[in-house]
């Protein structure tokens, strides 16, 4: 309660103009009739309200919703799939999963569009306080991207799209393959018409479903207006579409919190026709999740190293593929990003490689002639003196050096695959795809700058751990030893691009561990606390489990000493033993021993060494006797420089004692003079 603002009439708590206030009324409730009542303000982060309750008896009497939000649909004519995450398509003729042989050249049939009328801030996406498009406009532009062809080599939009009638947005667009076949070029009117509404469509999209995974206003997301919720606005994304500045490719733009994000999409040379980038929703939720990616690490800076830009395009291939998603989706199944704009006259291989080395796919999903995975990269193959590309059911498509980003992010996307799979095989699509999303995403927000690998998977745990379950914990870790980054594995060098990272990869999962510290007790010895030759010392040791799932059967031997069995250890439980353990007689006073714990449970077998200074410790005293201030001279004394001389100084760094003592450089090596006078 704020006193100095609240009197007899009215009660405010907190403070500020968001402050919760209560006022005295009277509220009729029939005719003639009127009772006591307090009106209350209250400020939520949407919306607001009004509640009016009896002043007796607490009774809510009345209640509104003062928030009024956008009331305009609009009406999209795009390609969708209301099975999948979000409610769009792929590309217009898409095709997932893929084929399992890239010689079979199967392609995706062209689908039909669909009318598709939204507000944009329909539950549970309240948050769009101005829907997708402000009430009153009829543009491809609103909070949180603005959409239009780029052809006439002005940064930005040439022009967003207009709805006609107002605000219906659709087109006569029939792109590749088309229907009639070949289909239209990308530069048609009609064609760029339809590629910016799909664009425009599939971003808000985007934005909507990251929002909900916490990719918020005061999580530096991109949105003209932050409605009051912290950050800074301004800085919606400006999507091109058809960009004329390349062709064959996309990239996406991420300054500070603030300034616009931009991503360029171009067209695709190698179909006949052309083929559009803009139109295939893997490439531009990809480049989309470079703008997440990089605004949740350091605001856009803090992907700094070549390991790190490494997983941003990891974690854009991966996001895009779940996104995309769907129930019927097959966990053994190979899927693609970009296939849709890759084929050409003579390459049919599209929607099994993409444009990638190899599709994406679990490491237990096995084919081709020799019945090796589609997708066999490990850790090791970030490391230009393991990498080995040879294991796979098929040969890769492509090269590069092993730690060029786009193939550091392929073994990164590919672990983040195999988690996937773990929990919708546990939880089911519906639940265990956004669970991971979830995790995935938390995990950048508690990332270091600068992560490696190894750095970004402990920060998907650390949010596991602190938000899920044991079970999730359980296939985090699994998942992660598939692809070869398991407990044990380690970074030497994280690599500039050039093949120069040094990976030790480990297929091992974690087990107990001995945190915190061990103490002990030499009570029965002469009890003055310090470990000497002969004694017999009680050892307290601690067991910590933070695998996931129960330990059992746990057993603690230390070697020379004593044995205790530890029973079962839970996720996220600790228990402690005592022990003792006889320091051998003879053992020098200030010297260390060595103590080796050996732990054994239905995790498996681990060891741990801790050491021990043995007898009563010397007392020693230390006084820093050139640590005097430096006074002034003495009253009459004078220092001058002469001829550009280094002068007479004060020094606390002699053992001369201050301030009896004043010293210069040589005059004979540094030139000039100095006096000292006395008076």
């Amino acid at each position: 309660r704020d006193a100095s603002a609240s009197d007899e009439n009215k009660v405010v708590f907190g403070r500020g103009d968001w402050a919760t206030t209560a006022e005295r009324m009277y509220f009729p409730t029939e005719p003639g009739v009127a009772v006591p009542s307090w009106r209350v303000l209250i400020w939520q982060p949407v919306n607001a309200y009004y509640i009016i309750v009896d002043a007796e008896t607490g009774t809510m009497l009345w209640r509104k919703n003062i928030t009024e939000d956008q009331t305009q649909a609009a009406t999209y004519q795009v390609y969708t799939n209301p099975n999948a995450m979000v409610n769009s398509a792929d590309s217009p003729a898409p095709l997932t999963p893929g084929p399992i042989d890239p010689n079979l050249g199967t392609q995706g049939p062209l689908l039909s569009r669909t009318n598709v009328t939204r507000v944009g801030n329909e539950a549970p996406y309240t948050f769009n306080n101005n829907g997708w498009i402000t009430d009153g406009t009829n543009l491809t532009d609103g909070n949180s991207n603005e959409a239009g062809i780029d052809r006439d080599g002005v940064n930005g939009v040439d022009a967003a799209q207009t709805g006609s009638p107002n605000r219906v947005f659709d087109s006569a667009w029939n792109p590749p393959p088309g229907s009639p076949t070949p289909g239209d070029t990308p530069l048609t009117p009609a064609a760029q018409r339809g590629a910016v509404i799909q664009m425009f469509y599939a971003m808000n999209l985007y934005h909507d479903e990251l929002y909900r995974l916490g990719f918020t206003e005061q999580a530096r997301n991109f949105q003209q207006d932050n409605f009051g919720r912290g950050a800074l606005g301004n800085d919606r994304v400006s999507s091109e579409g058809q960009d004329s500045s390349g062709t064959n490719n996309a990239n996406f733009s991420t300054p500070a919190d603030g300034g616009r994000g931009r991503m360029q999409m171009y067209i695709f040379t190698g179909p006949e026709p052309d083929r559009d980038g803009t139109t295939d929703i893997d490439i531009v939720y990809h480049e989309a999740t470079h703008g997440t990616s990089n605004r949740l690490h350091g605001n856009g800076s803090g992907l700094s190293l070549n390991m790190s830009r490494g997983m941003g395009e990891g974690w854009s291939d991966f996001y895009a593929h779940a996104m995309l998603s769907e129930p019927g989706d097959p966990i053994n199944g190979v899927y693609t990003t970009g296939g849709y704009v890759l084929v050409t006259p003579s390459y049919f291989g599209n929607f099994y490689y993409g444009i990638r080395r190899f599709p994406k796919a679990v490491m237990a999903f096995t084919g081709g002639p020799n019945n090796r995975p589609h997708n066999p990269l490990t850790f090791a193959d970030i490391d230009g003196s393991q990498i080995n590309l040879n294991d796979g059911a098929f040969a890769p498509r492509g090269g590069g050096a092993a730690d060029q980003v786009h193939n550091a992010g392929e073994v990164w996307s590919s672990a983040l695959w195999e988690v996937r799979a773990k929990f919708v095989t546990r939880l089911g699509w519906e639940v265990g795809n956004r669970r991971w999303l979830q995790f995935v995403t938390d995990g950048m927000k508690l990332a270091p700058l600068g992560p490696t690998f190894l750095t970004e998977r402990d920060a998907i745990l650390a949010a596991a751990q602190a938000s899920g379950t044991g079970a999730d914990v359980t296939d985090i870790w699994a998942g992660f030893a598939i692809r070869g980054m398991g407990f044990s594995a380690s970074i030497q060098n994280t690599g500039s691009g050039s093949g120069n990272a040094r990976v030790t990869e480990a297929f091992d999962l974690p087990n107990l561990v001995q945190v915190p510290t061990f103490s002990f007790s030499d009570s029965t010895g002469n009890g003055n606390g310090y470990p000497e030759p002969g004694e017999v010392l009680a050892l307290t040791i601690p067991l910590t489990n933070t695998t996931g799932g129960p330990a059992t059967n746990v057993t603690l031997q230390v070697v020379g000493g004593g044995s205790a069995s530890y029973g079962t250890i839970n996720h996220l439980a600790s228990s402690s033993q005592v022990i003792n353990y006889n320091v051998p007689a003879g053992t020098p006073c200030g010297s260390v021993i060595d103590l080796t714990f050996n732990v054994n449970s239905s995790l498996g077998a681990t060891s741990f060494t801790r050491t021990l200074l043995i007898g009563q410790p010397n007392v020693t005293f230390t006084e820093n006797f050139d640590g005097v201030a430096a006074p002034g001279f003495p009253a009459g004394w004078t220092a001058e420089a002469v001829s550009g001389g280094i002068n007479f100084v004060n020094s606390t760094t002699t053992p001369d004692t201050a301030p009896n003592a004043a010293f210069a450089l040589d005059p004979l090596t540094v030139g000039g003079g100095t006096n000292l006078t006395s008076p």
